[in-house]
């Protein structure tokens, strides 16, 4: 995650959206008092920007963010000490002062459940032999539901989406010229590709890609697993 006092905007980090790519680009226009979450190693390799600055979590604030008796044996970032990588909404508001969580922009990115699924499945089975991989099918209609990626988790508190800018993974481009530009940005930096996508081409047809791995089922399971997102965004399959 991003928190920049320099454009006054707080950039929450979903997952499969290309929000690495949008993380490192925003990095590039970052100041040196604004919070900046580690990565990954490898995609911190592509950051051409500032690097991971300012993610330690005031002392004062950092009871409000994880109860003390979980600290003993967790990870800083688990255990309320640290700003991390898709950090919740509902935490990151409470590590940060009052005046910043509601002063500034909440922004983030979503991208259509039917095709963010598609993407999870071939990240999570692309260090597994294909051999041992479960089929599509059993992947969406087996997989238990904590596995499942609810973005609407990160960006929502108590049920209401706070976010204030959403940047759609369908026009990510465009979406994140346009957001720099009202930042006062003349000149967007160039979108890196972190994560690079390890799905395989899909056979032919009609439509967008991702169609072509589903069935019946699997597509009315993503549709109830996912019917918050839909609906507030309008996705379609």
């Amino acid at each position: 995650m991003i928190v920049s006092h320099r454009h006054r905007f707080i950039f929450l980090k979903t997952k499969k959206t290309a929000s690495s790519s949008i993380e490192l680009a925003l990095s590039e226009i970052c100041g040196p008092d604004d919070i900046i979450t580690p990565l990954i190693p490898a995609d911190e390799k592509l950051r051409r920007g500032r690097g991971p600055q300012n993610y330690a979590i005031p002392f004062l604030r950092r009871s409000l963010v994880a109860p003390v008796r979980r600290m003993m044996g967790a990870t800083p970032a688990r255990a309320g000490l640290e700003f991390y990588n898709h950090m919740p909404a509902h935490k990151a508001k409470a590590a940060l002062p009052r005046a910043v969580w509601e002063g500034y922009a909440k922004v983030a990115v979503e991208r259509n459940p039917w095709d963010r699924e598609v993407s999870l499945y071939f990240w999570e089975m692309r260090q597994r032999p294909e051999a041992d991989r479960p089929s599509f099918a059993d992947f969406v209609l087996k997989r238990p539901a904590v596995e499942r990626v609810k973005n609407v988790q990160l960006y929502s508190i108590d049920g209401k989406i706070v976010v204030d800018r959403f940047l759609r993974y369908e026009s990510l481009a465009a979406d994140f010229a346009a957001f720099v530009a009202d930042l006062g940005v003349e000149t967007p930096p160039v979108l890196p590709h972190a994560k690079s996508s390890h799905r395989p081409a899909a056979p032919g047809g009609d439509g967008p890609a991702y169609r072509r791995f589903y069935d019946e089922a699997t597509r009315e399971a993503v549709a109830r697993y996912y019917a918050r997102e839909i609906d507030h965004f309008g996705y379609t399959f």
